[in-house]
């Protein structure tokens, strides 16, 4: 036996035994497998619960980490308890395991065990899940999944599952997911960890915890390995303490999307682990994944960094003339750069970290992913004497950074970075047409991104630009009491991306029926788009409206009874979630309405001015007579932040119950002789 490893295996015992004393009792779990009995039948769901396709009764999961042939492993249970309550839940019967592979090793799922319970007659029916009856599929390089669907499920029927994953991956600790898109009775999730292991713990979502705790509990295990100080082959315990984390939810509600979130993933209760360390000798060893290495990594990497200056900009002749075109104007040379490649180069849609083909090819394909994109815009900026770098970050579908967890695969999309001397630094990104300096798309609106860079710095992903909304009516009322005119909708900023972008993916002609239909009320005609880049976004349509009561002394005019006259939606009385806008926001409306003889002004709304506390946010209303044959009304509507809390909710709903209310308020007009 290695004296040196028996010295290791010595000390890494002796930690484990140092304080048994201060071992915890650990609550029972708070399901067993097969415990299902008739009378779960006839206890009644919450409203709630009862109306959901489905719910989980119980689902108990637990790691370990266990001593095993050649090395520790993390063992892994699952027990689960749903109620299907109609056809539409039977979809929660079929059941996904993902299993993680990597260097030849794979994740193994044992000891499978499935029921489905019926009751038929009176009685309760048991029918056993044939554990073999598994759909394998490789998912990428290193995951693949297993899928199992409950047998003889029926509306009312009671599934039970369980298994266990053993993984010899012990920086792998399986997460866990508290909520669901139906309601969770119980969920708990137990770790249990031994004192020579350390991981760091990141929990995400908002609903609160019933348990977080973490106790100190007894741990025994075998192990078996030469590398530590043991006789290949023989046995060894060891028994000690160790750290057990819990958590649990009780009476979780389905989760439901809301407007204006990211992913769901940033919402829904989850806890995540990562190997921070070892300590077998005294000595703390960290394992925890430095930002540096990635950088390191990508530095070398031929799909990226490699990608850039290998082989000769393609577009290198064109950035030199910049430079000389702009000589001392960096932004004017930047802007002119991006441009370049917006238009050499379009982007097939795919959200991707690293390109997919040289740069050359790219822009011989004029055809590409983000990374082939902005990976030579980058290139070509830095052709152009300007100091550009690559920025990683996570799109909005794909989840928040964790910052304090260096794992790459957090990111999946590359923008382009740009420090100006004496000036704030610029963001850029060439996937979208004539997306100006300092914007970045919507979907990459989303928290901090990192440089690929040896300083390594964090960035926030913030931008310049607001979504914008300008509309103009001018109206005329008729003797008869019809209204007749034109509306120009102008779009700006982030406003006119997403519109210029609906119109690239359809036509022109498709997108200006898509806008003659929502202004059905208001019988358009003769649609018109304005789509030249050196003017703003516009789109114009003729309308007219039949009267209504027009024999009537009084008339009663909705002025802003317009289509998208408020686009946002907050009647839900609460809000766990905070709104994120991605993007301060701004809608005006102005409505010109010409008289015609015979008619005066009886009653005008009143003038409305609100300020969201802390006046991060404002509307005004207001309605004018500048003579006695013309009204004109203006309408502001601004949020000045891209993210509102939870906490500002309720002031955002008041909000848009004022604005709502407002109209509905009539101009009224009283027919004179």
């Amino acid at each position: 036996m290695n004296l040196t490893s028996t010295r290791v295996w010595l000390i890494a015992t002796l930690l484990l035994l140092a304080t048994p004393l201060l071992a915890q009792k650990t609550a029972p779990p708070p399901i067993v497998y097969g415990s299902v009995t008739a009378a779960d039948f006839t206890e009644a769901s919450p409203a709630d619960s009862s109306q959901a396709p489905a719910e989980y009764l119980c689902d108990y999961g637990t790691s370990k980490i266990e001593g095993g042939q050649g090395q520790f492993q993390v063992i892994f249970e699952r027990t689960t308890r749903l109620r299907i309550h109609r056809k539409s839940g039977y979809r929660y019967a079929s059941v996904r395991v993902p299993l993680y592979m990597r260097d030849g090793k794979i994740e193994r799922l044992v000891r499978l065990r499935g029921t489905t319970y019926n009751m038929k007659d009176g009685r309760l029916v048991k029918t056993k899940l044939n554990p073999d009856a598994l759909f394998r599929e490789e998912l990428d390089k290193n995951h693949l999944q297993y899928t199992f669907t409950m047998p003889e499920v029926h509306e009312g029927s009671i599934v039970e599952f369980s298994y266990i994953i053993n993984s010899d991956f012990v920086f792998n600790l399986q997460d866990w997911q508290f909520e669901h898109r139906i309601p969770v009775r119980w969920s708990e999730y137990r770790a249990f960890l031994p004192q020579f292991y350390t991981y760091k713990t990141i929990t995400r979502g908002y609903l609160p915890f019933v348990v977080n705790e973490a106790l100190t509990v007894p741990y025994s295990t075998t192990y078996t390995n030469s590398s530590v100080g043991i006789v290949q082959g023989s046995e060894n315990r060891i028994t000690g303490l160790a750290q057990q984390l819990r958590w649990a939810m009780k009476d979780v509600p389905a989760f439901r999307d809301e407007p204006f979130m990211t992913t769901p993933t940033d919402y829904l209760r989850s806890v995540h682990f990562e190997l921070a360390g070892v300590n077998f000798d005294g000595t703390y060893r960290d394992l925890t994944g430095k930002w540096q290495e990635i950088w390191e990594r990508l530095r070398t990497d031929e799909e990226f960094e490699g990608a850039m200056t290998k082989q000769t900009p393609p577009l290198l002749q064109q950035a030199q003339a910049l430079y000389r075109r702009f000589p001392f104007d960096t932004l004017a040379r930047a802007a002119a750069v991006l441009a370049l490649v917006q238009r050499s180069v379009v982007y097939n849609d795919e959200q991707r970290m690293y390109a997919s083909q040289t740069l050359r090819r790219t822009y011989e394909r004029h055809l590409g992913n983000s990374a082939d994109i902005n990976l030579l815009l980058v290139q070509t900026l830095r052709a152009a004497g300007l100091p550009a770098t690559p920025l990683l970050l996570s799109t909005r579908d794909h989840g928040q950074i964790q910052m304090e967890v260096p794992v790459i695969s957090q990111f999946n999309y590359v923008a382009a970075h740009l420090r100006m001397p004496g000036r704030p630094d610029v963001l850029l990104d060439a996937t979208e047409p004539q997306l100006p300096v300092g914007m970045l798309p919507e979907r990459c609106l989303n928290g901090q991104g990192r440089l690929a860079d040896a300083s390594g710095r964090w960035v926030p992903l913030k931008t310049t630009g607001r979504y914008t909304d300008y509309r103009t009516a001018r109206l005329q009322l008729s003797p008869s009491g019809e209204l007749t005119g034109t509306v120009k909708l102008e779009y700006g900023g982030y406003a006119a991306v997403a519109v210029r972008r609906q119109i690239r993916q359809t036509s022109p002609a498709d997108y200006l029926g898509k806008v003659t239909r929502r202004w059905q009320d208001w019988q358009p005609t003769k649609p018109q788009l304005q789509a030249d880049s050196l003017k703003p976004l516009a789109v114009e349509l003729t309308l007219q409206q039949s009267p209504t009561n027009a024999d009537a002394a009084l008339l009663y005019l909705p002025l802003l009874n317009l289509p998208d006259a408020l686009p946002y939606d907050f009647r839900t009385e609460n809000r766990v979630y905070p709104v994120d806008f991605g993007m301060p926001r701004e809608h005006v409306t102005v409505i010109t309405l010409a008289l015609p003889k015979g008619y005066i002004v009886q009653e005008m709304p009143a003038k409305l001015t609100m300020e969201i506390p802390g006046g991060t946010g404002r509307y005004v209303y207001l309605v004018t007579q500048p003579t006695p044959t013309t009204v004109e009304l203006t309408t502001r509507l601004q949020f000045n932040r891209a993210e509102y809390s939870s906490r500002e909710y309720g002031a955002l709903r008041e909000l848009n119950t004022r604005i709502l209310a407002k109209q509905n308020e009539p101009l009224v007009l009283k027919r004179v002789p």
